[in-house]
């Protein structure tokens, strides 16, 4: 059956950034098709409700504080994963943020924090992690990527830089890890309502412009990601590698 190449019964996934909004969205997707998740994030409680939400569909979860941008501690949660779970099937590199700064009015730590958390962390883990799955020759990886780097966004040319970066070490991360049947592909939303939407568009004058440019009429929400991220985890996008996913609604065709 077609539909049971979508399902991760008891395949271990590792979620960064899974404290809330699209992270949250994908970790409680994942355990709804059968994944045993371990939910990363820097805030303790977060990733800990989070976890319990994942026992209460019947699997296993693993909270573990992690900032991603520092590698000892991303090797020390691939280690902790390994010692509970025995495997590392797949990771969603989840984890980021931005904020909202003209080029002209942003210092170089700036430029270097979002590059940091961005980008830098998608190397780290995707690094860390791939060692595990290079003994098991077999894996996905799931990066999230953004419409922002696509075309540029006025305010956040830092948090667009590092998502086209993404995008590139996508490609670069599949082509070298192809023979070791490691996958790895993006995903790259448009608008998507999250707890941290409001930074972006802060105001419902801002909001409703934003929605009058999604074709379908509409925010995103988290399980519109989620789904897509079930999709190449799973063996359903088994002969799919190097590619980026735009889950953005429809852009609004201009005539």
């Amino acid at each position: 059956m077609i539909l049971s190449k979508f399902a991760l019964t008891d395949r271990v996934a590792i979620v960064t950034g899974a404290g809330r909004g699209i992270g949250k969205g994908i970790a409680l997707g994942f355990a709804q098709a059968g994944a045993h998740v371990v939910a990363c994030a820097r805030t303790v409680e977060q990733i800990e409700a989070t976890a319990e939400e994942i026992r209460a569909l019947g699997r296993k979860s693993l909270a573990i504080p992690t900032d991603v941008r520092e590698s000892e501690q991303v090797d020390d949660m691939v280690r902790k994963t390994v010692e509970e779970f025995g495997r590392i099937d797949i990771l969603v590199n989840n984890a980021g943020g931005l904020f909202v700064v003209a080029v002209l009015d942003m210092s170089e730590r700036a430029w270097d924090a979002i590059i940091r958390e961005n980008l830098k962390s998608v190397f780290l883990c995707s690094k860390a992690v791939a060692k595990v799955m290079v003994e098991q020759k077999k894996g996905s990886i799931v990066n999230l990527a953004s419409m922002a780097g696509r075309t540029g966004s006025p305010g956040m040319a830092h948090y667009g830089a590092a998502k086209a970066g993404i995008i590139n070490l996508t490609q670069s991360l599949s082509a070298e890890w192809a023979p070791y049947k490691i996958r790895v592909n993006a995903i790259a939303p448009g608008p998507v309502w999250t707890p941290g939407a409001p930074i972006v568009w802060p105001t419902p004058e801002v909001q409703a412009q934003v929605v009058s440019r999604v074709l379908l009429g509409r925010f995103g929400q988290p399980e519109d990601i989620a789904a897509a991220a079930i999709y190449l985890a799973s063996d359903a996008s088994d002969w799919v590698t190097g590619q980026t996913f735009e889950i953005n609604g429809g852009p609004a065709i201009q005539v």
